[in-house]
């Protein structure tokens, strides 16, 4: 009887596995395609929290046509002469290594322990900058900090 069991059960754990990885091959845990091409216009601060108070940079209307918190970093960064650097993290996705020279790309400045966070009209970013949809109206806030 124990025997009979124990091969029940490991038929269990191969047809889950198995189950398991279909459906991932498929992509049914997939969030799916963001629709980010709607035009939107909106404010952008940079802040540079490790510099002071006077070390902030804001774009009172940046019009882009990629409507998320990463869309409009890259749309201001040609009014405001700054450049950027971000990786793809497999897991996290999009992550903004630098802005301004400041941040963890091989040339930046940069100060142990600090990084890029954004937020939305003053909420934290929840899901990766590129996945995050903007509106209108919107206040998109980027700080260079070391608290979290």
């Amino acid at each position: 009887m124990s025997e009979t069991r124990n091969v029940l059960i490991a038929v269990l754990i191969v047809n889950s596995l198995a189950i398991g990885g279909i459906l991932y091959e498929i992509d049914y845990f997939d969030e799916g395609d963001l629709d980010i091409s709607t035009i939107v216009t909106a404010k952008l601060v940079i802040k540079f929290t490790n510099l002071g108070e006077n070390n902030t940079l804001t774009f009172e209307t940046v019009t882009t046509s990629e409507s998320t918190a990463y869309g409009i970093l890259l749309r201001a960064q040609t009014e405001g002469s700054y450049s950027i650097t971000a990786t793809t993290h497999y897991e996290l996705g999009l992550f903004v290594e630098s802005i301004a020279g400041w941040g963890t790309c091989g040339s930046c400045q940069n100060e142990d322990g600090f990084y890029w966070l954004y937020y939305v009209n003053n909420n934290d970013g929840d899901v990766a900058a590129n996945r995050k949809i903007i509106s209108d109206g919107d206040i998109v806030e980027w700080n260079y900090t070391n608290e979290y």
